[in-house]
């Protein structure tokens, strides 16, 4: 059985054993992220809505565990990143759904459209289908919990440092 400073001293050893690059963590995030939204255009076999859930469930873990490791780090680059990465496709959206579509229409406006739906909506689009919510609430909770988990991040070596008893008590 482990006792209370044997767990304290594998979590530490855990948290604090290997430092990661910045580009390290945006690949991930990137890989994850685009694997989630290309596997929906695969309708074609019976295990891809497992497959699909398990993805999205990897989503949401690795923008979390990179958010964390870049916030232990002290790499401000991943909120940077982050935030473009769900900002920018979604005001071209926005933009793109103010226009007139017929008197502006354009190929490159087009394409550049559903480039931004397969960066922002696609990857995020089994869970809401499966809860019954909007993509952008579920947008809004993946930035929400990200930026939280860069702060513990930030904040992780005051929590698990070891803390001396004062001289009073």
């Amino acid at each position: 059985m482990l006792s209370g400073a044997k767990l304290k001293t594998f979590f530490k050893s855990f948290l604090m054993s290997r430092k990661n690059s910045l580009l390290e963590n945006i690949v991930l995030c990137l890989a994850v992220t685009l694997a989630s939204a290309f596997f929906q255009y695969d309708n074609y076999n019976f295990f891809m809505g497992v497959l699909r859930a398990v993805v999205s469930v990897m989503l949401f873990i690795a923008w979390l565990w990179c958010g964390f490791l870049s916030g232990r780090d002290r790499k401000w680059g991943f909120l940077v990143f982050a935030g473009a990465y769900w900002l920018v496709p979604y005001l071209y959206m926005l933009f793109y759904g103010m226009r007139d579509g017929r008197t502006h229409y354009d190929n490159i406006l087009e394409l550049s459209y559903k480039f931004s739906d397969l960066l922002f909506s696609k990857p995020l689009l089994t869970i809401a289908v499966f809860t019954n919510c909007g993509v952008n609430i579920w947008v809004l909770s993946l930035i929400i919990l990200t930026f939280t988990m860069y702060f513990v991040g930030v904040n992780v070596e005051n929590i698990l440092r070891d803390r001396k008893p004062s001289k009073d008590a």
